[in-house]
């Protein structure tokens, strides 16, 4: 993890696939960082109302980008979208420590039990654990908190390794590229990859 700090950042900067998708393709033409913002604003790239949003955006974007190793970051661009997304995933995982520890102690835990059914409760229930775990969540609003766990369920809709059931999710596993799938397994972080594929990977 690059984070020690519990953040909020999906209540308002989500997954962000086709933004992330924007941004790589002009960092692969040779863009510096800098370069790729101003081309954001100046043709609103983003589709937004807000240049201040398209800049926070763009912030949240650079820094998971900057979990990806040179060959993630060049089959993001290539690979099929599930795997694309996967590796997002994976990204946005290694960024947000909170949001990895959530899905490694309530959706792996699920995984590796073959529970398929997750619940708003659950998701609740994580977060006011922490909440008295830890100051920084503690001082979050009722509707921070809240936002945050639907945040969280919308993570795994949009990746794909979740349903909207009414309020709940049914939960299934990820089908990767094999030969991204072997890379992440012997070249990554265990403990995060292990999430990303819902199963042990040792």
């Amino acid at each position: 993890m690059t984070e020690n700090t519990y953040l909020t950042t999906l209540n308002t900067r989500g997954f962000l696939y086709e933004e992330t998708l924007i941004v790589a393709g002009l960092l692969h033409e040779g863009k510096t960082f800098e370069a790729i913002l101003e081309t954001l604003l100046e043709e609103n790239r983003f589709q937004l109302h807000s240049q201040d949003r398209t800049v926070r955006f763009f912030n949240e974007i650079q820094k998971r980008l900057e979990q990806m190793d040179v060959y993630l970051f060049n089959q993001f661009l290539v690979t099929d979208a599930e795997t694309s997304k996967a590796i997002l995933f994976y990204a946005l995982l290694k960024k947000d420590q909170l949001l990895f520890e959530w899905m490694r102690e309530v959706v792996w835990d699920k995984f590796l039990v073959l529970d398929w059914h997750l619940s708003k409760k659950e998701t609740s229930a994580f977060i006011e654990k922490k909440a008295k775990e830890n100051e920084t969540v503690a001082q979050w609003t009722t509707d921070t908190k809240q936002l945050l766990g639907e945040a969280y369920h919308r993570v795994l809709n949009t990746v794909g390794m979740g349903k909207t059931d009414g309020d709940d999710i049914e939960l299934q596993r990820l089908n990767i590229d094999p030969h991204i799938r072997q890379y992440m397994i012997e070249r990554k972080e265990q403990r995060v990859v292990e999430v990303v594929l819902g199963e042990l990977a040792g």
